[in-house]
């Protein structure tokens, strides 16, 4: 089995590719500066680094090419009131995803699967692409 995981360098993916590894599954993920993923060497050793950025649809495609699953933890990083990093990357790197999914050529199309640490530590602010799921 071959998963992709977009948003791997930060809590919720980060915790789902130790897991995978664990597990001995084939993992795949898009990082921006791959020389500032949180893993160890050994755990680097044991996954496919593309580098790229979820906003470039090339980068999320060359990402999922060939995924059996696609697990997406995307969001911008919030401190307390105030968030920082690419604010809109949930929604246009999901966007990308979606659109990539659907031009797939291969038989089967990637199951997609969704994960977000949004309300945990009491933190209620719902990034934007999740606020249909909420309302």
């Amino acid at each position: 089995m071959r998963v992709a995981v977009l948003g791997a360098s930060r809590n919720t993916g980060k915790a789902f590719v130790e897991q995978a590894i664990e597990k001995d599954i084939q993992i795949t993920i898009l990082a921006r500066s791959p020389d500032k993923l949180p893993f160890t060497e050994e755990q680097l050793s044991k996954i496919q680094v593309i580098k790229g950025d979820a906003l470039v649809k090339e980068d999320v495609a060359r990402t999922i090419e060939g995924a059996d699953i696609v697990i997406c933890s995307l969001g911008a990083k919030i401190e307390g009131l105030s968030i920082s990093g690419d604010i809109g990357v949930e929604e246009t790197g999901i966007k990308h995803l979606i659109e990539t999914i659907k031009e797939a050529k291969a038989p089967t199309a990637p199951r997609l699967i969704m994960v977000s640490s949004t309300g945990v530590n009491g933190n209620y602010d719902v990034p934007y692409v999740f606020r249909p799921f909420y309302s």
